[in-house]
């Protein structure tokens, strides 16, 4: 008993106020003879990964992240891309993997969330998108908010990255919301999803045969994730990290592990996966899928996939 009251008043000792309450269910019902002085988090001045303090770090590392974000930054044009990401949360991801001088890329950038959670986070962001419909989008929540625009590029991010290759370009953090998956058949809807503020059908984002979405089957999909992998490798500095934000899937009576399945072919191409945090937007939608004969789950948390390039 008295070792676990020693353990507990250390670590209290070195948390803040916000944090202490997670440990409270640690401490004895007893009075303690000493008054607890929580001291302020600092900034470790060997850190060479970002400019968080440690009670900032130790908070990332949490396995469960759940938000739920204001709708700014032009949410009320960018919803029409039904997998819009929240600047906020792609500023809280890169916060952590970079510094301020550090240079990111979005191969799947949509409708900008990256690069609008860069600007947020004054780092410098370019992105890469096949549909010139969400780069216009992009621009115009820019203009609209007075955030200076960051560098887009319209095409296919094979391509693109294969060009990236070829000039030696190299960046610090690669992190992106690629497609989930094809162009699954909606089997337990009305056609149209409404999901945290967002309405869409969910088809393929564009016309074009390069577009991920587009392709036939999931080995075709995770075989092009595999090249975008091995790409992605080429570009990214030693020791630094890749991001992907992924759903997994449910069809025909099967639930499909998309984010496993995409994070080994990353591992084939020389990452190294160092962990998932499972991300759950509050007010997702809920829909009575099976009831009330079988269970097919409602997947409402997306897997934030850790890779480091060693």
């Amino acid at each position: 008993m008295k070792k676990e009251i020693a353990r507990t008043k250390k670590m209290r000792s070195t948390i803040t106020s916000k944090e202490a309450t997670e440990f409270l269910p640690l401490v004895p019902d007893v009075k303690l003879k000493k008054k607890v002085v929580l001291k302020e988090s600092v900034y470790h001045p060997k850190n060479k990964l970002n400019h968080l303090k440690g009670n900032e770090w130790l908070y990332f590392t949490k396995t469960i992240l759940q938000t739920s974000y204001p709708h700014e930054l032009g949410h009320d044009l960018r919803k029409e891309h039904g997998g819009c990401k929240p600047p906020q949360l792609m500023q809280h991801i890169i916060e952590f993997f970079t510094k301020k001088k550090d240079t990111i890329l979005d191969p799947f950038a949509g409708v900008g969330g990256t690069l609008l959670g860069a600007s947020l986070a004054g780092r410098k962001c370019a992105g890469i998108e096949i549909n010139k419909k969400w780069i216009n989008i992009y621009h115009k929540v820019c203009k609209r908010e007075k955030i200076l625009d960051q560098e887009m590029i319209h095409g296919d991010c094979l391509e693109v990255l294969e060009n990236m290759v070829s000039e030696r370009k190299k960046f610090d953090f690669v992190v992106t919301d690629p497609p989930y998956s094809i162009a699954l058949e909606k089997t337990m809807c009305d056609g149209v999803y409404d999901i945290q503020h967002r309405k869409t059908d969910f088809n393929g984002f564009s016309e074009s045969h390069k577009d991920l979405r587009n392709l036939k089957t999931f080995d075709e999909y995770y075989d092009a994730m595999k090249k975008v992998g091995k790409l992605v490798n080429e570009i990214l500095k030693p020791e630094k990290y890749f991001v992907l934000i992924i759903r997994d899937s449910y069809q025909n009576s099967k639930y499909i592990p998309a984010s496993f399945e995409v994070a080994k072919r990353m591992e084939e191409v020389g990452f190294v996966l160092k962990g998932i945090k499972i991300w759950y937007a509050t007010g997702s939608r809920m829909r009575p899928y099976g009831y009330p004969y079988v269970y097919i789950p409602n997947i409402v948390h997306q897997n934030i996939i850790i890779l480091r390039k060693e």
